[in-house]
């Protein structure tokens, strides 16, 4: 009877044994899971300098803590290429002209494509857009949509612009509330994009007695259109209220209105396929059989002041501070070896605070950007690069400018601009994929006599 007993518990002891021997491997295992989770995408780029990592969050405390100028901060203190971690997933950050240069063109065959943010990856609507889009499909797009943004075509859109312009800044001194600039060029703009891209006066920027509803849309023979209505208070709707970051929420309001978006594009494409006349009049339905007119581009683009003031704008405010790439094989940058995946962002932001290319770069000198001045000649020729670089860099920035110059030689024409007294000192500004005023600049016009 004893040796049974003993027998049963040599066997009740091994097997114990063997369960606990199991049960540490799994907690083993599990551990190794997670920490090869969390630092899996690290090691990859471990060599590149940077801040010590918060686990989970990564460098996002940093950037609760200084704020935009984050980037900045770690470019003094780590070099021209440094390692941010948004979460754990980790980027490169380029601050510096020359090696923005060399990710951006000389080796731009091993950048082609740009690192997508999950919020953006969820988005069907974005992922079909030009921006976004990877390899063979970009270049087919972009050589598709290159052929319309050519000077003789750019020229030929003056007269739709400033129609446009003049409609919208027509009666802005008997404006009983303060004007808010950003809805008005965001109203301006859609309405000048909406006549250009596709044929139709979204009516957006009218003088209210001049329409009904902001959200009635006619066409160029003034029929209504439904599906270019929706498509566009869509569109205002989102670039308004619709915001989105580079944590991995995706707002379920984002997915809905892309969706809404992409079937009214589609409706308008479908429409458009079905005229049998539709002529040269806009880029969606253009033949290209306009005539050279290069006088009306080249005044548009002279190097003069308004050129200046509008280059140093934009370097005071640049828009988009970061411009995301993605290694499409292994590369050295910098002196560092990237594996293939890796993302890499070209910190525009920085360079365009950087007192070297910038001297005093917290003042605004449009004088900076003369032609014949010292420090423009001194200047990296892509210490200043807010449309991008390389082949791509955005493919509508002449026809930005054009309008914007056209914008502010019709306003400062005619009106004289002030600060309303309801505008807060100093200006809130929102960071997120693009640099937007939180409560806008408010401004009151006062006609030039």
């Amino acid at each position: 009877m004893a040796l049974v007993y003993e027998a049963i518990q040599s066997v009740i002891v091994y097997f114990s044994s063997y369960s606990m021997v199991s049960i540490i491997f799994t907690v083993l295992a599990m551990v190794a899971g997670v920490m090869g989770y969390l630092y899996g995408p690290y090691w990859g780029v471990r060599r590149v300098p940077g801040p010590p990592i918060f686990p989970l969050v990564g460098h996002l405390p940093l950037m609760a803590k200084y704020g935009p100028d984050v980037f900045s901060v770690l470019a003094k203190q780590y070099g021209p290429i440094f390692r941010f971690h948004m979460g754990r997933q980790p980027l490169i950050i380029v601050a510096d002209a020359e090696l923005c240069k060399e990710v951006g063109i000389k080796k731009f065959k091993d950048f082609t494509n740009r690192s997508i943010p999950s919020p953006i990856a969820a988005s069907p609507l974005h992922q079909k857009g030009l921006f976004f889009t990877k390899d063979p499909r970009w270049s087919t797009m972009r050589n598709t949509i290159l052929s319309v943004y050519q000077p003789s075509h750019l020229a030929s859109l003056v007269p739709t612009m400033q129609k446009y312009i003049e409609s919208a800044t027509e009666n802005l001194h008997d404006s009983k509330e303060d004007i808010i600039f950003s809805n008005l060029s965001l109203k301006l703009a859609t309405d000048v994009i909406g006549q250009a891209a596709f044929g139709v006066d979204f009516g957006l920027s009218k003088p209210k007695s001049d329409t009904e509803s902001t959200r009635i849309v006619q066409d160029a023979q003034g029929s209504q259109s439904g599906e270019v209505s929706d498509f566009i208070n869509q569109h205002i709707y989102s670039t308004t209220q619709l915001k989105m970051d580079l944590s991995g929420t995706m707002d379920w309001k984002v997915d809905r209105t892309n969706k809404k978006l992409i079937g009214r594009l589609d409706e308008i494409v479908s429409n458009r396929m079905k005229e049998k006349n539709r002529g040269s009049k806009d880029f969606l339905s253009q033949i290209l059989s306009a005539r050279e007119s290069e006088t009306a581009a080249k005044n548009v683009f002279s190097p003069d002041y308004i050129s200046a003031v509008i280059k140093e704008s934009m370097r005071f405010y640049i828009v988009s501070p970061l411009v995301a790439r993605e290694t499409s094989k292994e590369v050295e940058i910098g002196g560092y070896l990237l594996p293939k995946g890796t993302w890499v962002w070209l910190a525009l932001g920085v360079l365009a605070k950087d007192p070297k290319n910038f001297p005093e770069p917290d003042k605004f000198k449009p004088g900076r950007f003369d032609p014949n001045c010292e420090e423009e000649k001194r200047r990296h020729p892509y210490a200043l690069i807010p449309f991008g670089i390389g082949p791509r860099a955005c493919v509508g920035q002449k026809f930005s400018i054009q309008e914007i110059k056209l914008s502010l030689i019709h306003l400062y024409r005619k009106y004289v601009f002030r600060h309303a007294p309801t505008m807060e000192k100093p200006l809130e500004l929102e960071y997120g994929i693009v640099l937007n005023f939180k409560h806008g600049v408010k401004v009151t016009a006062v006609k030039r006599t």
